[in-house]
């Protein structure tokens, strides 16, 4: 099973995202002479989602993907775009590729790293995902790996010289293609026409040729969970583990990723330490952890295998399931979204936990007294399809807040939190959701994707530090042009109490 760390949302069937939108300008005025019309089914073959904002270090410009459907409504096609955050410039078209999500800033502001899919072998069949590494200087983007089962999660380091990300590629898969492209350039390729099938090594569900090179289809079930969505069946003898590669300076320059950790469990979460030694991760080493209470291990592993410590330490192991993982400035302490769940896939409202970095150090519910998910969002079938979503936990910069989300009653405001009290203050007002967000390193500005039953999702700055009013400045208007066509109606909120004196809220 992939390494996942999901936070909880709240589904709300009966509307689209949220509820209604107080603020100015949601509503895309009409186009002189053109009768507005109800939406149909077919409209959704013309949305533009945005999804994974990434704001600049200096807060100037925001990147993000935008996921559009293919001319054959069969898919989803994603790019990276470019908008400045003062909202006084159309957003700009960055890479050109079908596939491209997960952009990330490097530190200085001159490049951003991105996972470039759906590229196509001679044969026309897809590549795996791919890091690539785009100047704004100029110049085409450059494919920085070529691992045989792609890689994911592009994170930099401090100085801005290396990139750690994920893949769950193995030193086999490594052998098998170096052979076939040894294979390629003797002019040979072998054809396997009278090799035998034996079982894969380390996989007894799968089949593998007698000279490994080809595995069968036949799935032999062993576990519990054994597929997902958007992945098919689960591939049991493969993990995603921990790569770094150099960021090459050159075009012609190669790049050899390193990997970092291995074993049989998957990785995920990557934090670099502030000096880039060594990088924090998140991993639960339980073979089938749905048939027990959840439980979440922190490591550390240095970041070279030159560097003393190359094998993987514990950090400590938190009796919960956990994700968003955030370093305070300090390097000191950690904090994280959570869920205590006892018994055994029971529900638990997240909340947000702070840990000292020390030996025995226990973590500390810094929201156990707001009666709200922590880290959570309003969610709908709507959102983007694809290009993912950001770090959800930031810290200011002196250590003493941190900006987070929250579920609150069909809303999504983005809060900051005190990290000693854990008093919980809204920045963002109205009836919105803020389903993702990014914020500077200053943490005085930050970038939204807000999203109402008449907005499916768009960009807004936000300043964090003085805004009482909860203003914002909004930078894109995505669907415009369609919004201008469509009669979209807002619904009502309801609330009352239930025979046994219950609030009950809800919409029509």
């Amino acid at each position: 099973m992939k390494f996942s760390f999901s936070t909880l949302v709240i589904t709300l069937t009966i509307i689209v995202l949220a509820i209604a939108t107080s603020l100015p300008a949601q509503n895309s005025t009409p186009q002189p002479g053109t009768a507005k019309r109800a939406i149909t089914e077919k409209d959704l073959f013309n949305f533009v989602w945005i999804a994974n904002p990434q704001v600049s270090p200096d807060g100037s410009r925001a990147v993000f993907t935008r996921v559009i459907t293919d001319e054959k409504h069969t898919g989803y096609e994603s790019s990276i775009w470019m908008v400045a955050t003062s909202g006084s410039e159309t957003p700009l078209r960055l890479t050109n590729g079908k596939h491209d999500v997960h952009a990330r800033w490097s530190q200085d502001g001159k490049y951003i790293a991105f996972v470039r899919g759906g590229e196509k072998d001679d044969s026309g069949k897809p590549r795996p995902a791919q890091i690539a590494i785009l100047s704004l200087a100029g110049g085409e983007a450059r494919i920085i790996t070529d691992l045989p089962k792609g890689a994911a999660g592009p994170v930099w380091s401090p100085d801005g010289t290396r990139i750690a990300f994920l893949s769950s590629t193995t030193p086999e898969d490594i052998e098998k293609e170096q052979r076939k492209k040894n294979d390629a350039k003797a002019g040979g390729a072998t054809t396997g026409a009278n090799t035998k099938e034996s079982t894969a090594p380390g996989n007894p569900g799968m089949k593998a040729d007698s000279d490994g090179d080809r595995e069968s289809d036949i799935h032999i079930i062993t576990r519990a969970v054994y597929r997902d969505n958007e992945e098919g069946y689960l591939d049991f003898k493969r993990h995603e583990h921990i790569w770094v590669i150099d960021v090459p300076t050159t075009s012609d320059e190669p790049a050899k990723p390193l990997q970092l950790t291995s074993g049989d469990y998957d990785e995920g979460e990557i934090v670099w330490t502030h000096d880039g030694s060594r990088i924090y991760f998140l991993t639960s080493r339980i073979d089938e952890p749905y048939y027990e209470t959840a439980s979440t291990d922190i490591y550390s592993v240095a970041s070279s295998p030159k560097m003393p410590g190359g094998t993987p330490e514990k950090v400590a192991s938190v009796p919960m399931g956990i994700g968003d993982l955030a370093l305070s400035p300090d390097g000191r302490r950690i904090a994280f979204h959570g869920s205590v769940t006892q018994p055994v896939r029971s529900y638990s409202q997240p909340d947000l936990w702070i840990m000292d970095l020390a030996p025995n150090a226990q973590p500390r519910n810094l929201t156990a007294s707001y009666d709200f998910d922590m880290g959570s969002s309003v969610f709908g079938d709507n959102a983007a399809p694809r290009g993912g979503t950001g770090a959800t936990l930031h810290w200011s910069a002196d250590g003493r807040r941190l900006f987070d989300t929250v579920a609150k009653q069909g809303r999504t405001p983005l809060v900051r939190v005190d990290a000693q009290t854990g008093a919980v203050t809204e920045i963002t007002r109205g009836d919105q959701a803020v389903l993702d967000f990014s914020v500077t390193p200053d943490a005085r500005t930050a970038v939204t994707l807000v999203s109402t039953p008449v907005v499916i999702g768009d960009l807004f700055t936000v300043l964090i530090n003085d805004n009482p009013n909860g203003a914002q400045t909004r930078i894109t208007d995505a669907n415009k042009t369609l919004w201008s066509q469509l009669n979209l109606i807002a619904p009502e909120e309801i609330n009352y109490k239930s025979f046994d004196g219950i609030p009950i809220q809800g919409w029509i």
